[in-house]
């Protein structure tokens, strides 16, 4: 296992909890978010699924075009398929002005060793980043996890938690399979949403959600309520248009708590 890094994941700007990420493909499509409220940009390319991956020519444009504005994370794919890549690959992911990456863990529940691939990975990807920025790793939790065939939430949390993961993020992998709260009972996310707070750590939500979920979704007192298909014209694959974020912004915001920074 990594060494235990500390890490604090700056939401300061946001002025109540949760705040709002939203997903996009491009640096144009960022300037849109942030212009319509968005508290965080987040790159990723959906065409290559749940948490595809998006070039580092992109990457780098969006962080240039929010320069600084609002914190910048992204998705760089699933552990099985990082693994396979060649090590130069992994290290060219990680661009400068990001601060959080996904890494998502579908087809590893029946392995034995994916913490410590899911380690190994994670040095690669920081390796080229010494300072004090160096971008750390968000835990991800697939709400659909058995589909997704991977591990069991709380065994990432237990994971995230040995590594000193900063956030954890619970999604879907399936994208027409349903929405987060049609594969987890709300009782039992309310709970699981309390251990990870209890592991002191972020806790975003995601999930297919549109505007009723998402408001679902903030009432439980997340960080961060994510999202990318309700944040689009028409659907995940579309454009990320001004007055769907400004829409998932009002509603998330009136579920809102007051943020304690």
């Amino acid at each position: 296992m990594r060494e235990r890094q500390e890490f604090s994941f700056d939401l300061s700007h946001v002025e109540r909890l949760p705040g709002l990420l939203v997903s996009v493909r491009d640096a144009s499509e960022a300037m849109t978010a942030l212009a319509a409220g968005a508290d965080v940009i987040d790159v990723k390319e959906p065409a290559n699924g749940s948490l595809g991956a998006a070039d580092s020519p992109t990457i780098a444009a969006v962080v240039r075009a929010v320069a600084g504005r609002r914190p910048v994370t992204m998705a760089v794919g699933e552990l099985v398929e990082l693994t396979t890549a060649l090590p130069s690959r992994l290290g060219e992911m990680t661009i400068a002005g990001v601060s959080l990456f996904k890494i998502g863990l579908a087809s590893c529940g029946d392995s034995d060793d994916w913490q410590q691939r899911w380690c190994d990975v994670i040095s690669e990807l920081a390796s080229s980043h010494r300072d004090v920025h160096t971008p750390r790793p968000v835990a991800v939790v697939y709400a659909d996890w058995e589909t997704a065939a991977a591990p069991k939430p709380d065994e990432v949390l237990r994971a995230a938690s040995e590594i000193g993961c900063p956030a954890l993020l619970v999604d879907t992998w399936n994208k027409t399979g349903g929405t987060l709260f049609d594969h987890w009972r709300l009782d039992l996310l309310r709970a699981f949403v309390e251990r990870v707070r209890r592991h002191s750590m972020r806790i975003v939500l995601a999930g297919s959600l549109r505007g009723d979920e998402s408001a679902r979704a903030a009432a439980l007192g997340p960080d961060l309520v994510a999202g990318r298909g309700a944040a689009c014209r028409a659907g995940r694959n579309s454009v990320v248009c001004d007055d769907r974020v400004r829409e998932l912004k009002r509603t998330v915001g009136s579920h809102a708590m007051t943020a304690i920074n």
